[in-house]
């Protein structure tokens, strides 16, 4: 049983931008390869060969096909930076999904969503290592502005002691490994419950940078649903299927629905130093810096079972750093991201037997 792929990852970020004010943890390199480790074997001990799924996020609610249309008016800090250049549309793919890590988990239950952009036909190298040539550009977000943790170290412990292996000593001193304020924000990500998943707001909860050069700046992201709060779905008190979240997204895109779904695609500008890219567990002000809207997303009514997508959606990677070097992560999560998330991509295809490519279409 492998559980150290550690000389076949990606190279842990050798740059650190001290400009926009990322700095390294303490040994944050070594503890980011035991984190991959420990989540790998976690894997192996859930899943048989052609069986893995993702280790976080494995219960998708929706597989989608959508548009992502930059807007022809942009603020000068973002016009033609990255993927961002007015009047530019992109074919994407979005997976939307439940937080756990348990594909079986019903959408009853309290737990955070996952909404995962995936823009296809990008031009230009980009940063992940093992797709330099990819023409694909991720964002990955959840419906929550922040995340529990900030340390490497102290997600180890939280992923060790989560393991189907733990001992029940060992999930109960949880709450001490993330400390208080991580574990209420950790609460509140995982004791939501929604009505539908096109009908909420989603945030990138960690920074990245926009453009390059002396003018580079720091960023979050956010895409908020086009539609007023008389037209969302209640939250079912007693939803009768297990899969009611999906069922609510098939009803929403059905054929006969009269218009699309369209989501706001914003950006919120870092603009003092007290915003710390390194401080992933603390939400930076709208009232000091409002989120602009740069792009739309569009969601045509569409057929939401179809096989062929959802076993594309399943198959695809996401990874913040499949990503042109105008929109490079920053900051520790971020930077822990790039070798757990390429590292459990692998694996999972290892396991399935999946050969590893981004998609150029919708089509797969």
């Amino acid at each position: 049983m492998a559980t150290d792929g550690s000389a076949r990852d990606v190279p842990f970020p050798p740059i650190i931008d001290e400009q926009l004010g990322e700095h390294l943890q303490a040994h944050e390199a070594e503890f980011t390869t035991k984190l991959a480790n420990s989540i790998e074997h976690s894997i192996h001990l859930r899943y048989n060969s052609g069986e893995a799924r993702r280790d976080v996020h494995a219960r998708a609610t929706g597989i989608l096909k959508a548009k992502f249309r930059v807007h022809d008016t942009l603020p000068p800090h973002v016009a033609n930076k990255g993927v961002f250049v007015p009047g530019k549309t992109y074919d994407a793919i979005l997976r939307l999904s439940n937080a756990s890590g348990n594909a079986a988990q019903s959408d009853k239950g309290h737990d955070g969503r996952g909404f995962a952009i995936k823009l296809l036909g990008v031009p230009g190298q980009k940063l992940l290592e093992s797709d330099k040539d990819a023409t694909t550009q991720d964002f990955v977000m959840i419906n929550h502005p922040i995340f529990f943790s900030n340390d490497t170290k102290s997600y180890l412990d939280l992923i060790n002691k989560s393991a189907p292996d733990a001992t029940t000593l060992q999930k109960l001193t949880i709450p001490f490994t993330l400390g208080l304020k991580g574990t209420l924000i950790a609460g509140e990500l995982s004791s939501g419950k929604i009505g539908n998943p096109l009908q909420v707001q989603y945030f990138s909860a960690v920074p990245f940078q926009l453009g390059l050069g002396p003018d580079r700046i720091a960023v979050k992201y956010s895409a908020k649903p086009v539609l007023a709060d008389h037209e969302k779905d209640p939250v079912p008190h007693a939803p009768a299927a297990d899969d009611y979240l999906h069922q609510a997204i098939k009803r929403t895109l059905s054929p006969t629905a009269t218009k699309p779904v369209e989501f706001k695609f914003m950006i919120q500008q870092r603009v003092g130093h007290h915003m710390d890219v390194e401080d992933s567990m603390k939400e930076w002000s709208q009232h000091e810096s409002p989120f602009e809207e740069v792009a739309t997303i569009t969601i045509q009514p569409q057929d939401v079972d179809s096989e062929e997508l959802n076993k594309l959606g399943e198959r695809l990677s996401f990874n913040p750093w499949h990503s042109l070097p105008d929109h490079r992560p920053l900051g520790s999560v971020n930077r822990t991201r790039k070798i757990v998330y390429e590292r459990i991509s692998r694996v999972r295809d290892e396991m399935n037997s999946v050969p590893r490519q981004e998609p150029s279409t919708t089509e797969g």
